[in-house]
């Protein structure tokens, strides 16, 4: 994706994460008509899974779940920042529950929120059956086709694009063990 602005550091990716590489997610939103043809290609690849509802979490995931969910005339859950680097909560109730959703986001690197949205949904009786983004970054790009969203449990996994890049937790960063400062 053109539009996305991408500088190699030494990131916090705000995940609990460290990361040799920073994309500027917001751009990607700022022109949504760049976005019709890989919206088409991701409603396409959804459509196979029959999901009734597409959840993305309140940061750029969230745009691409609402034009998702109006392709595919389902429903949209929006997932909202709790406390805590890795906790969502949804707006939705015991109403999902039964429901297949497919949790979405701008790009998936650790899949950090992927598993935060997909835990919350499994609590409210959901199931996830499909993780989708517009880019698979790092470790996500190396998943293939299906992502781990707990011990035992994965699900088909498909992104618009691949970009290459590595994701340490902050104790095994090389770039860290290296003394290289974090870049603003």
């Amino acid at each position: 994706m053109e539009s996305v602005g991408a500088r190699r550091g030494h990131f916090d990716l705000e995940t609990g994460y460290h990361g040799d590489l920073w994309l500027d997610l917001d751009a990607l939103f700022a022109r949504p008509s760049r976005l019709r043809a890989p919206v088409a290609g991701l409603a396409r690849w959804l459509r196979g899974r029959r999901v009734d509802a597409v959840c993305g979490p309140m940061e750029g995931g969230a745009f691409l779940a609402f034009a998702l969910a109006g392709v595919l005339e389902v429903g949209f859950l929006p997932a909202y920042r709790g406390s805590g680097v890795a906790a969502y909560r949804l707006a939705a109730g015991s109403e999902i529950a039964g429901w297949r959703v497919a949790v979405v986001d701008d790009a998936v690197n650790a899949g950090t929120a992927v598993k935060a949205c997909a835990s919350r949904l499994g609590e409210l009786g959901a199931e996830v059956v499909a993780v989708t983004a517009l880019l698979a970054v790092g470790p996500a790009a190396d998943a293939a086709d299906r992502l781990p969203l707990a011990d035992g449990v994965s699900v088909p996994f498909h992104a618009a694009e691949s970009v290459r890049s590595h994701a340490w937790l902050p104790a095994d960063c090389p770039l860290c063990a290296d003394g290289v400062p974090l870049t603003e």
